[in-house]
């Protein structure tokens, strides 16, 4: 609703003046009105004006706050007092106010501004009666007739040429606008040159509110993505033509329906905190979906990726990577990572894709899973499938085939026999984090297998399992052993090197399992009934290395070794210890 015109305040003058014949009591307070607390309401603050480039930013006669008329009448403000003040009430300024009224439903916006010298957007000029609005450490405003507070409201956060909104998730409220959580920034409505805000108007944003967000106008429980509901699927850390400063950007494909709002984006390889995609909004997408994040919305600048199929930015920097310094990108929320990727080489103008028939949050931590884009996109001489389908990846092997490193030839799988993957060890009970559990298998056969398309499982979850995709040769020589982990950035799973594959599930300390499976048929299992004590593995007797032997508990033990960052024992990777 736009704000009261004079041809409104003068009409409104007249009712208060007959309602006030008709019997309306008179106030015992400096106004002249009887107004009641709530009767208005403080709805938008404007501290700091943003200048011309070139120009001043000073804020004499631009800054303004509003207030709105709640009841169901027209209301005199004449007598009524307005207190600017710091949010303890200290160095606070008082203006009366003069002969005006607001009719019922309408804002009423004031500035510090000379009453002839306002602007268009401002109904009436206090001057400089309540000082400089303050930038930092946040202020009050307050309406009282006498002693009676009408309304108070304090604002903060405040960024420069964005005014602080109430909610327009309900109507103007005197006791939702004393919660800052109910308020926010100002960022739709330009009300004059890279200043924006809605002075005379209707809010036009809607507060970020923890667990909840805006589902086409209703507030809603956010659907918090899981690890494994999104799949980072491609990126571009080195654009073409265009500034690595602005082009950069990558996507991840929907695995199942959840918001990215509140969605952490992230290099585990800097310090910097996670760039959050911070939105009222629930930011709502389905499975088979792909979202992209990039540096910039403007597609003049990104490479000419449309905005709407951008869903936040980021400020970091994607490196090209190397063997050395890896390039590295992750989704997180809160400290939880839901997906992440490293990579070693990327080629110039073309982004790093992810195989479309490998789409898993663990199979992408294999970066031969990966090649460069062939499609163009934006003409700009890049090339890649920013939130469409990637293409197929020409140089994987068929299915059941696999690049063998050491001959470079591709040749077929070859499967463990039966009884010749035994799992040796287990770390289910790691002294911090769950990033930290691992289990280790030993090839106790006379000659090597490898580990492509197996699959890593618990039996008693309803997930399926975590295949072990890659286009290279996963091989395991007779009589060594491979790594699985929960996740292989050092600094999260206890300094563990040497990593075969990853796994999504967590491993229970009580009465728990793990398993090994080539398709329906499990490989091997082992069962535990309790945790052998926080921080240590359940390491296999090396004496009772068999797929059977391993079925007893009563053969495993502690692990007594300390390895990685010293704050776990056992002997990932590497021959268990005899026990006792």
């Amino acid at each position: 609703m736009k704000r009261a015109s004079s041809y409104l305040l003068a009409i409104a003058s007249i009712l208060v003046s007959g309602l006030a014949a008709c019997g309306r009591s008179a106030p015992s307070s400096s106004c002249h009105d009887n107004i009641l607390p709530g009767d208005l309401v403080i709805t938008e603050v404007f501290a700091d004006f943003k200048g011309p480039d070139g120009g001043t930013g000073m804020d004499a006669g631009k800054e303004w706050f509003e207030i709105y008329n709640a009841s169901d009448h027209p209301i005199e403000l004449t007598g009524m007092a307005v207190t600017h003040s710091r949010p303890d009430d200290s160095s606070a300024k008082t203006h009366q106010m003069g002969d005006v009224a607001i009719a019922p439903g309408q804002y009423f916006v004031l500035g510090n501004a000379a009453q002839d010298l306002i602007p268009a957007y401002v109904d009436y000029g206090y001057s400089g009666d309540l000082g400089d609005f303050f930038n930092s450490d946040g202020g009050k405003l307050a309406l009282r007739c006498g002693d009676t507070e009408i309304d108070s409201a304090q604002y903060d956060d405040i960024k420069e040429g964005h005014s602080r909104e109430l909610t327009s998730a309900q109507p103007p409220d005197y006791t939702v606008n004393d919660d800052l959580a109910s308020w926010c920034e100002g960022e739709q409505s330009e009300f004059e040159v890279g200043n924006f805000g809605t002075p005379g108007g209707d809010s036009d944003c809607t507060p970020v509110v923890q667990g909840q967000c805006n589902d086409n106008g209703t507030m809603r429980a956010t659907i918090t993505p899981m690890p494994g509901d999104l799949v980072i699927t491609e990126v571009m850390p080195n654009p073409n033509v265009v500034s690595d400063t602005v082009a950069e950007w990558f996507e991840v494909r929907v695995v199942n329906e959840v918001d990215l709002n509140n969605l952490g984006l992230d290099r585990a390889g800097d310090t910097s905190a996670p760039n959050v995609v911070s939105s009222p909004d629930c930011l709502h997408v389905t499975p088979g979906q792909n979202a992209v994040f990039a540096k910039s919305i403007d597609m003049t600048k990104n490479g000419g990726i449309p905005g709407a199929n951008i869903f936040g930015t980021f400020k970091f920097s994607l490196v090209d990577g190397t063997v050395d310094a890896p390039g590295d990108v992750q989704i997180l929320v809160g400290d939880t990572v839901i997906d992440s990727i490293t990579w070693t080489h990327t080629t110039a103008g073309k982004a790093h894709q992810l195989d479309p028939d490998l789409i898993d949050a663990n199979v992408n931590d294999d970066e031969t899973n990966f090649c460069d884009a062939t499609v163009n996109y934006g003409g700009d001489g890049n090339f890649g499938t920013p939130a469409m389908d990637n293409s197929q990846c020409t140089l994987l092997p068929p299915p059941g085939m696999c690049h063998d490193v050491g001959t470079d030839t591709i040749r077929a799988i070859k499967k463990p026999a039966a009884g010749e993957l035994v799992i040796s060890e287990v770390m289910f009970d790691p002294i911090t984090e769950p990033s930290q559990e691992w289990f280790e298998v030993t090839n106790t056969g006379a000659a090597a297998f490898d580990l492509n398309d197996l699959g890593l499982d618990r039996s008693d979850d309803a997930r399926d399992p975590d295949l072990i995709k890659s286009a290279d040769c996963k091989s395991v020589a007779a009589g060594g052993f491979a790594l699985f982990a929960r996740s292989t950035d050092m600094a999260k799973n206890g300094m563990l090197t040497g990593i075969d594959a990853t796994f999504g599930f967590s491993l229970v300390n009580s009465n728990g399992n793990v398993q090994v499976v080539d398709g329906a048929t499990v490989l091997d299992a082992v069962t535990w009934v309790k945790t052998p004590g926080n921080g240590l593995s359940f390491q296999l007797d090396p004496n009772k290395l068999t797929t059977t032997m391993n079925d007893d508990p009563a053969n495993f033990c502690a692990g007594k070794t300390a390895y990685g960052d010293l704050t776990n024992k056992g002997t990932p990777k590497a021959a268990n210890e005899a026990c006792p």
